[in-house]
């Protein structure tokens, strides 16, 4: 609404100066024949606002950005979104948590980073989780939410199951999976996802945790230590303690050994004990010095992740508006022309099952099509085919539902076409698992064959779940990443391994698997002992229980090179059955 400034001040001017009182002025007596008063002139009609100086005129937090000059207006304040400055200034808890950040890098360093084995995760996740909650609560900057309670869950579980199982066959897919949990439960739980929830921005996120958050805020670690120069009164305090500490080293390095020359045997053998200990292990001492080098950055990086959620330093460059508008400017293609290359596509793929019935539903009979001699090739190649088609069918249905012009909520065709993309492919991933599954009913389980079967599971659910989209409105992305977390946090922790090793054994023994794999005791690890017992006491075939004795062998002598945090409870119950049976 265009207004003259001029007369918009004057407005403004009489709506702050106050009204004089009724009994300060008294009324004038017009004059008998003199001319009427004119009537007022009518002002434009402009919306009150508060005086910039009034006591209700919206406050502002310190951090907060002056209002930009263009929000100004006649002396009074609009009170538009500003972005904080969240400037990191540290305080005491900061440089508490600083130090405690170095622990946490050292234990990440120790137990995780050269091992990723044993109770020694197990530890380092649950410190994680406590410290770091302790810290966002400590900063009033703790959201507690049911996405933050899921993926602290998730990290917990996943932590845990490192102490129950070797989990050799998953190593790389559960040491991913806890490093992304862990990474994602502090952004939930300082409330700076994107949509303040796990949803469909879950790629920002992601970015948002790995990289924007902790490399923006990779000194704040350092920078805590400015508070030592704050507080010159507790340092002067600190100054007489660390005198006293250092004076009483430098006593006992002058009268130990005094006393060793001086004494009978007793204190000789105490301190013989420590020094024999490290003559004969420096390799302790080598460690410890890896293992802070390798804490230095480590600890920074936790520190930048878990200060820049809290001070939310780095969590305004993605943004959630800036990016639903870059999505609304995406939808540029006539609805005419998405649905002509939707339907193309999907009469080529019915087409296609037509004519392949024979070669993708053979497997549902329990037999192999045609010209297909060996199970493996017959059913890897059914994997990868699903595999290649399901993401190309992922990949259309996004980018047609992003760029066609007419919503998915406004066009019943388009549904159409995304509950048909979503049949076809369940079919397809039905065809694979049969597949699948003839193959393992030949060959026996592997850890291999079980992750594709679980995998195919999970993209059936992606696809059911889009087939409900056309009906109902939530977050596929959030169901599908809640979905293979859990999926994922119960194959952890059921032990897969042991799984596969018992299946094979009990197929063996039954008389209904012609060969017994050995190679598969080898990726099972520990989890295999007892199975491996049972068969090696019960077959006759002596090549197959020379094979199982050099697993024996190679299971012990991998555990007398292994720390005690690097063991489970898998692998000492595993080493106390091999002790027995061989007693």
């Amino acid at each position: 609404m265009n207004i003259d400034n001029t007369a918009s001040e004057n407005n403004a001017a009489s709506a702050v100066l106050p009204s004089a009182p009724a009994s300060a002025t008294p009324t004038p007596t017009p004059d008998v024949g003199a001319p009427a008063p004119s009537a007022p002139t009518p002002t434009p009609d402009v919306p009150e606002r508060t005086p910039a100086s009034s006591t209700h005129a919206p406050t502002y937090a310190p951090t907060l950005k002056p209002a930009h000059p263009q929000y100004a207006y006649a002396g009074y304040a609009y009170k538009p979104y500003e972005m904080p400055e969240n400037l990191f200034k540290p305080r005491a808890v900061d440089f508490i948590f600083a130090l405690t950040a170095f622990a946490l890098g050292y234990l990440f360093a120790q137990f995780v980073l050269f091992t990723w084995k044993g109770w020694g995760v197990t530890v380092f996740s649950a410190s994680y989780i406590f410290i770091s909650t302790a810290y966002l609560i400590k900063k009033d900057a703790f959201a507690m939410s049911g996405a933050s309670l899921f993926w602290m869950a998730a990290t917990l579980l996943t932590g845990a199951s490192y102490a129950l199982w070797e989990n050799a066959g998953l190593a790389v897919v559960r040491s991913f999976f806890l490093f992304f949990s862990a990474v994602y439960y502090i952004i939930t739980a300082s409330g700076n996802a994107v949509m303040r929830k796990t949803s469909n921005y879950l790629i920002l996120d992601a970015i948002n945790a790995v990289i924007i958050l902790p490399f923006r805020n990779f000194a704040n670690q350092y920078v805590s230590f400015a508070v030592l120069k704050r507080e010159e009164k507790s340092l002067k305090k600190a100054i007489p303690v660390l005198i006293g500490i250092l004076t009483a080293i430098l006593l006992a390095a002058v009268i130990i050994p005094l006393l060793v020359r001086a004494d009978s045997g007793g204190f000789r053998v105490i301190t013989n004990f420590f020094l024999d200990y490290f003559t004969v292990h420096p390799e302790i001492i080598t460690e410890a010095v890896i293992y802070g080098i390798f804490a230095i950055p480590v600890a920074a990086y936790m520190y930048g992740l878990i200060s820049g959620a809290a001070y939310k330093k780095g969590t305004e460059i993605l943004k959630p508006c800036s990016d639903k508008d870059a999505l609304s400017n995406l939808r540029f293609i006539q609805s005419a022309t998405v649905f002509i290359a939707l339907g193309a596509v999907c009469i080529l793929y019915i087409v296609f099952i037509l004519s392949q019935i024979p070669y993708i539903f053979s497997a549902f009979t329990g037999s192999r099509p045609a010209g297909w001699l060996i199970y493996s090739e017959y059913a890897r190649q059914g994997f990868f085919e699903l595999c290649g088609i399901a993401a190309i069918n992922l990949g259309i249905i996004t980018v047609a539902n992003m760029t066609c012009k007419k919503h998915r909520k406004d066009s019943k065709l388009l549904k159409l076409f995304n509950i048909s993309f979503a049949v076809i492919t369940l079919v397809l991933i039905a065809a694979a698992f049969s597949k699948m599954a003839l193959y393992i009913h030949a060959y026996g389980l592997t850890i291999p064959r079980l992750l594709p079967c679980v995998f195919m599971v999970f993209m059936a659910v992606v696809f059911i779940a889009l087939i409900a989209l056309q009906k109902w409105d939530f977050s596929i992305v959030r169901l599908a990443l809640v979905s293979g977390s859990v999926m994922l946090c119960v194959l952890f922790l059921v032990n897969p391994d042991a799984l596969v090793v018992r299946y094979n054994t009990d197929r063996y023994m039954s008389g209904t698997l012609s060969e017994y794999d050995p190679e598969i005791l080898h990726r099972s690890g520990f989890a295999g002992v007892i199975p491996a017992i049972e068969v090696y006491e019960s077959t006759p075939d002596e090549q197959l229980r020379q094979e199982i004795s050099k697993y024996f062998y190679s299971l012990i002598t991998s555990s007398q090179k292994r720390d005690t945090n690097e063991q489970s409870s898998e692998s000492r119950q595993a080493i106390s059955a091999l002790k027995r049976s061989s007693d």
